[in-house]
């Protein structure tokens, strides 16, 4: 059964589930209301009868001219006595009436009996004396108009009931029809992603409606957007990935057929062969590291978050880079100390890869600024380098994007270390960004959070 006829079944039998419910109490509502009058009408008459000091006494009981002077149109009275058998009845036309059975009751009591398709009032009415009750007296009544108003109140609840759960059904199908219609473009547009294999966007008149589907539909092509863009970023890095693995390998193929050829009987053409084959496969060692690492970073269970004074962790990388580089790496605190959450190893990685990049690109001394704040702690690595310019600073994050190639080339560099410095910041639930001016230099500003990393994605 499909969502649509569920939904039109449950309405359904939730307005028929109402209606009864709603029926139920109007038919009792009118039935007490129109029935209090006639109640208090023959109870009213009832005690008339009994103010007649004859009607109390039995030994009168035997009279049929007793309540004579009583009886009305389509009326019964009669006297039960304490032992429940009819000491005295009268009746105006027919029995129908009297077929109700005698009871004996210390109070006074209301009842409507339904006797073959025809409604009858009965009060029955205690007779007391001093010594007691000695019967009781009941009036019955054959309710004609009552029992009019009943069939028409029954009949109209009826046709109503059914006419409005017809017109529900009815309004049902194409209310389910026009909510349903944006499910159905929705199902048939990710049909069409999944046949063709390409992204597809919901049009704007389903996203420019402002209730629950429509921010479905505009959360739907933000997904869609998201997806292409990572689509987009795949094919690149496929692409990316396989020229820079290409030229290495066409090089080492060169060679090797070199010396298959002549390299044997040549020692100088043999050695260099040899050393060209050698350095474009550590090469190739360093570019599968790279992507090794990359993909490391991305991986949240390979954190390992601990307590680590950044402070400390920042003045042994900028010490480990002077050494190997013989550069000046100042590191500027106000605190001695700044304890966080985090993977020492990942975030030595991240700053050693953003202190490389500083010290390539700038051949003045490099700074390093530690900014606590009261959640988080920003450092910025500050270079007076060549600087980036605009549409370099878009794209330095992106995986094999270099913003000189042959400078690139000669220092060895893959266009990795910024997409892994990402990763990793990401990783902790930090953020990164880079303020750069052609010829000035570039500021690289890292926020990390100093509380316990965020869970998971």
């Amino acid at each position: 059964m499909s969502l649509r006829v569920r939904l039109m079944v449950l309405s359904s039998v939730w307005l028929v589930f109402i209606l009864v419910l709603f029926n139920t109490f109007l038919y009792w509502f009118v039935v007490n209301i129109t029935t209090k009058s006639e109640k208090e009408l023959m109870l009213g008459k009832a005690r008339t009868i009994l103010e007649n000091r004859k009607v109390v006494e039995p030994q009168n009981w035997k009279s049929p001219k007793l309540l004579e002077e009583y009886l009305t149109s389509d009326e019964m009275i009669r006297i039960v006595g304490m032992d429940g058998k009819v000491k005295l009845q009268l009746l105006y036309d027919g029995n129908e009436v009297a077929r109700k059975p005698p009871i004996v009751i210390d109070r006074p009591y209301f009842a409507i009996k339904r006797i073959d398709r025809i409604r009858f009032l009965y009060v029955d009415v205690p007779i007391l004396t001093k010594n007691g009750q000695v019967g009781v007296l009941e009036i019955g009544r054959e309710l004609h108009r009552w029992n009019d108003y009943m069939d028409v109140l029954t009949s109209a609840l009826v046709v109503t009931s059914v006419g409005a759960v017809v017109l529900s059904a009815i309004g049902s199908f194409f209310y389910s029809r026009f909510m349903f219609q944006p499910i159905r473009q929705l199902y048939t547009t990710m049909q069409l992603i999944q046949q063709s294999g390409t992204f597809r966007k919901l049009d704007g008149e389903f996203t420019a409606k402002a209730d629950e589907l429509g921010k479905l539909g505009v959360t739907f092509n933000e997904m869609i957007e998201r997806l292409e863009e990572l689509a987009a970023k795949q094919k690149r890095f496929v692409a990316d990935a396989s020229h820079e693995l290409r030229t290495p390998l066409t090089i080492i193929e060169s060679y090797a057929s070199i010396l298959k050829r002549w390299g044997l009987d040549d020692s100088e053409l043999r050695e260099e062969a040899v050393e060209s084959i050698l350095s474009e496969t550590n090469r190739l060692k360093g570019l599968v590291g790279s992507l090794m690492q990359l993909a490391d970073s991305e991986r949240a269970e390979s954190l390992k978050p601990e307590g680590i004074d950044l402070v400390k962790l920042i003045r042994s990388a900028a010490k480990h880079m002077e050494v190997g580089f013989h550069r000046d790496v100042a590191v500027e605190s106000p605190a001695d100390s700044v304890p966080m959450t985090g993977d020492p190893q990942k975030l030595r990685q991240l700053l050693l890869i953003l202190l490389d990049n500083a010290i390539k690109y700038s051949s003045k001394p490099v700074t390093i600024r530690i900014k606590p704040e009261p959640e988080s702690v920003r450092f910025e690595v500050v270079d007076r380098g060549v600087g980036l310019g605009e549409n370099e600073k878009r794209h330095v994050f992106d995986r094999f994007y270099r913003v000189d190639q042959a400078r690139t080339r000669q220092t060895g560099g893959f266009g990795l270390g910024l997409s892994i410095a990402k990763s990793i910041v990401n990783r902790h639930g930090g953020t990164i960004d880079i303020r750069s001016r052609p010829g000035v230099g570039t500021i690289v500003s890292v926020t990390l959070p100093i509380d316990e990393l965020p869970a998971p994605t």
